[in-house]
Parts: structure tokens; C-alpha cells; sequence
């Protein structure tokens, strides 16, 4: 799979669970490029979703690792332990990607592509 198999599968989460909250905040995590162009992630899509499991056992740093199993855990609907305290304090970008993933889940709205924070200000 590709990176533009990740970008159809955020625009076929974002038509599907626009507004309809916690089902919207997964249509977040792809737009994050960061992570998801590379091989770690879009080797593990295709048009039914992402292998989880798969990405998870992915070589990640910390906070990207604590961002995917963040994804995962608002994707799947399943409470996760994650390792914030292994983490810290994800900064700039990260933060923002995390903050429009819960208030995706909170209010059901997807950010812009190329977006992610919530008020589709940020890069």
C-alpha cells in the first residue's frame, strides 16, 4: 500500500463519520503525514482500514507511538493503556493532532486535510 491509499482512506473515514463524534476521530490520524507516509504506517492500509496490530509493533518513537496508540484506541472504540508518562508532553504538531483527535471524538467535526488542529488553523 501508499501514502495515497492512506489519504483515500481519511477522505472515506471523513464522508463517512463526519459528524457523528467518536467514529469522526480516526478520520483525523491520516491526515497526519508525519507519521502516516511513512513505510511503518501506509504498508499496513488498504481499503478496509489499517492493521492495527501490525503498525503498533512498528519501531516508533515515544510520542509517535503514544499518538498511534491513541489513533488506535478512538479508532477501535477499546480503552488502551498508553504510555504518556513514556511520552512526555507531545509539542507543536503532535499536540495539535492529539487535541483535533479528541475534539473530533467530542464533537464529530474533521478537521481540513492537510489539517490538524481542530480549528483547521495548523499544519
Amino acid at each position: 500500500m501508499s501514502a495515497a491509499d492512506v489519504a483515500a482512506l481519511r477522505e472515506r473515514l471523513t464522508r463517512r463519520y463526519a459528524g457523528s463524534g467518536e467514529q469522526a476521530a480516526p478520520a483525523v490520524f491520516p491526515g497526519y503525514e508525519v507519521i502516516t507516509a511513512c513505510g511503518e504506517f501506509h504498508s499496513h492500509v488498504n481499503a478496509d482500514g489499517v492493521d492495527w496490530a501490525a503498525v503498533l509493533a512498528g519501531p516508533w518513537p515515544a510520542t509517535e507511538l503514544f499518538l498511534i496508540e491513541s489513533a488506535y484506541g478512538l479508532w477501535s472504540g477499546r480503552r488502551i493503556e498508553t504510555g504518556l508518562w513514556r511520552a512526555g508532553v507531545p509539542g507543536g504538531a503532535q499536540y495539535l493532532l492529539w487535541q483535533a483527535m479528541l475534539t473530533a471524538y467530542r464533537t464529530g467535526r474533521v478537521p481540513p486535510p492537510g489539517r490538524t488542529a481542530a480549528d483547521g488553523g495548523a499544519r
